[in-house]
């Protein structure tokens, strides 16, 4: 398997090796648009009149889609294996599952078998400001969430701590909606523990998601992992360091939902 482009190597290197993972920056219109053009494929025609940055968004999420599929499948996969179902979500290959993502001025994908997990998902944030971290923490964290935010845990900063959180749950949302296709809250999913040394900055985290409202404490568990890039020590500035999460449903144990 080839090695991943793009990535936080410190992400990359604590992964699974069952799982292919590729980034890209979202860089000039014309530069995607040639990069799409040699992986074989072109922006749908849904999009040829959308505003220039949702293209840009669209062609970098769906190049690193394609490097994935190719780490994952070999060099005969293409992201025109991938199309979009009513809800807008990818739909892979046979025996594939996957997550694309774009934030941060990256485009993010991984892409792994559908035998081994159940759903996979991606995010890549920005590490928001102590300020936006303070107004939106209710809206986002619970109480066992914030008492884990405080001071320096784990040697995060809290900013980075509920960027991390706020970054967990979106891979978690994305890596169950496709099989389960329910709409979860912040509250339905919890993270309960991140492992990682002193002073880390990157590591495991363990969530949970409340699938099935009326079976109170029954919760599906997900596995994932985390890492901080370090563009700039600086959250109030565009470049501040990104997260990257990636979070996956393991098979075995109960099914729940449809």
């Amino acid at each position: 398997m080839s090695a991943p482009r793009g990535v936080p190597p410190s992400l990359a290197e604590s992964l699974p090796r069952n799982i292919s993972v590729a980034a890209h920056e979202i860089g000039p219109l014309e530069e995607l648009v040639e990069e799409a053009r040699q992986l074989g494929f072109r922006l749908p025609a849904a999009l040829e009149s959308a505003i220039e940055k949702r293209q840009r968004e669209y062609l970098a999420g769906r190049i690193s889609a394609g490097h994935a599929l190719r780490q994952f499948l070999g060099p005969a996969a293409s992201e025109d294996d991938i199309v979009a179902d009513d809800d807008d979500v990818p739909r892979w290959p046979e025996g594939v599952v996957g997550s694309i993502s774009h934030g941060a001025d990256f485009g993010f994908a991984a892409v792994a078998a559908a035998d081994r997990y159940r759903g996979l998902g991606v995010d890549v944030e920005r590490v928001v400001s102590p300020q936006q971290a303070g107004r939106l923490a209710a809206r986002v964290l619970n109480e066992r969430e914030m008492s884990l935010r405080q001071g320096s845990a784990g040697g995060l900063i809290e900013a980075e701590m509920f960027t991390l959180v706020f970054s967990a749950k979106e891979s978690a949302y994305k890596a169950l909606f496709p099989r389960y296709r329910q709409v979860l809250g912040f509250s339905d999913v919890e993270l309960e523990r991140r492992d990682g040394e002193e002073a880390d900055r990157h590591g495991r985290v363990r969530l949970r998601a409340r699938l099935d409202p009326e079976e109170r404490g029954v919760a599906a568990p997900l596995e994932g992992w985390y890492a901080f890039s370090e563009e700039d020590a600086d959250a109030n500035s565009e470049n501040a360091p990104r997260v990257w999460t990636l979070v996956v449903a393991e098979r075995g144990g109960r099914e729940l939902g449809p």
